[in-house]
């Protein structure tokens, strides 16, 4: 018998050129489509200057949600605009250290360090 489907979410929030997009839940693959759907519109968005990807709120990030980070990254040098990720907690922050991903991307502790 399966159990529930893990539960996964993306928020946007548009402060001045300041967009906060929060990941919620369980990143992995299934999730990819979603998040990158969501960068499209910010990377779209005339006004953004600054974005701050908040992954506190994360469960679980696999490398398919860390590519997918590494390359919004690179969107956002490409398009001038400031890319700044709040790092996960607990078992979400290995990606990072494991793989010194954390090292190519401006990471915060919090999000007002951001601002």
């Amino acid at each position: 018998m399966a159990g529930p489907e893990p539960v996964f979410s993306v928020s946007l929030e548009q402060a001045g050129t300041t967009l906060q997009m929060r990941l919620m839940g369980e990143f992995d693959l299934t999730g990819v489509g979603r998040v990158e759907n969501a960068f499209d519109r910010v990377f779209t968005a005339s006004a953004t200057r600054r974005v701050v990807v908040d992954l506190r709120d994360l469960d679980f990030l696999d490398v398919a949600g860390l590519r997918t980070i590494l390359r919004a990254d690179q969107r956002a040098h490409l398009a001038a605009l400031e890319l700044i990720v709040v790092r996960p907690r607990g078992t979400a922050n290995r990606v990072f250290t494991l793989t010194r991903a954390g090292q190519e991307l401006t990471m915060v502790d919090e999000p007002e360090f951001a601002a």
